[in-house]
């Protein structure tokens, strides 16, 4: 269910009733759900989770000092939970994106994610919300300088 996000509410009282509140956020709509029992509701959001996808920034990792920015974000240092790896973590704020960025970038992420070189950045994570995308990528430092790479494609001029 790509592009199908979960988010918690805030419970509500309605009628005297107490209601655990999600919503789901579709590409083009989302819809409240309440239900009344507790159980039921976390046994809801987890199958939710599970059937779109949903994994957490903060869960994963954590999440440290700002090193750099990009056009639509921050990059920042991030440390995951159980390997204790140091990545870079680039995040994107879709909001800030028209939808020919928002292709591109996808399109950069299906890339990285099939192309496994040396000299290319490795890609880890890709984290989605409604509103951000994340990525994990390999921390590169060297004398506390963070190197960017970047790729220079060259012609070559064939001799006759």
């Amino acid at each position: 269910m790509s592009g199908v996000f979960i988010t918690e509410e805030k419970e509500t009282i309605i009628d005297n009733t107490k209601f655990y509140c999600f919503s789901i956020i579709y590409p083009n709509k989302s819809k409240l759900y309440l239900v009344e029992n507790e159980q039921d509701y976390k046994k809801w959001v987890k199958a939710i989770r599970k059937v779109t996808g949903y994994c957490s920034l903060k869960e994963n990792y954590d999440v440290k000092a700002k090193i750099g920015k990009g056009k639509f974000g921050l990059i920042r240092l991030g440390i995951h939970k159980q390997t204790g790896r140091q990545v870079a973590i680039k995040s994107m704020d879709k909001r800030q994106m028209t939808d020919k960025d928002l292709e591109l970038v996808k399109m950069e992420i299906e890339i990285l994610k099939i192309v496994q070189q040396p000299n290319i950045v490795q890609l880890y994570d890709v984290l989605e919300t409604s509103d951000f995308i994340y990525i994990s990528i390999k921390y590169l430092i060297s004398n506390g300088i963070l190197f960017r790479r970047r790729f220079v494609y060259l012609s070559r001029k064939k001799k006759i």
